[in-house]
């Protein structure tokens, strides 16, 4: 009988983790300038209680965003114009209360006072050089491919099976889908 109740707890504490939280792509705004398409962007990144924790006791998340540029009917052998993996890392400092954001792709580093501030700046895409008009064959249809996620391969490994197995690490925007106009 003790099982049984242990194992129902469990249960429901798996299903619970699932709460509202989760990552959402917003404002998404692709422009055609000196022959090249740029996006900007915003994502909207909403933590679980399973996350929010981890990080408010040092654990650093990276959260990648993945980009694909590649036309909407394609051979199976060609190549995407762009595929591209962006890195960012969040991690809190105790000692100084700060929250420390770090661009993986070029070292930048800026520091935030709440977590909200810096969830936000890591949602913000701008200006971000995508494909140039000379890579895209003329006459076919292109369009972006977004994906934003918490990367758990990224996450210290004794913590990386919990965050396999529980409901409240897989956040993620899913692939979403923007057309590139010509």
């Amino acid at each position: 009988m003790k099982y049984k109740i242990l194992s129902l707890l469990i249960l429901l504490a798996w299903l619970g983790s699932a709460s509202a939280a989760t990552f959402m792509v917003n404002d998404v705004v692709i422009t055609e300038q000196n022959e090249a398409y740029r996006l900007n962007a915003r994502i909207d990144y909403r933590l679980t209680q399973e996350v929010q924790e981890a990080l408010s006791n040092g654990v650093p998340l990276t959260l990648r965003v993945e980009l694909v540029v590649g036309k909407i009917w394609r051979s199976f052998w060609e190549q995407n114009p762009l595929s591209r993996t962006l890195r960012f890392q969040i991690r809190y400092h105790a000692l100084t209360e700060l929250y420390r954001v770090v661009d993986m792709q070029t070292g930048e580093e800026q520091s935030f006072v709440t977590q909200d501030a810096a969830l936000y700046a890591l949602g913000e895409i701008g200006d971000m050089l995508l494909v140039s008009r000379s890579a895209l064959m003329p006459g076919e249809t292109y369009q972006l491919h977004l994906r934003a996620d918490l990367e758990i391969e990224s996450l210290p490994l004794p913590l990386q099976p919990l965050a396999y197995l529980g409901r409240g690490w897989r956040l993620t925007t899913g692939w979403t889908r923007w057309p590139l106009q010509p």
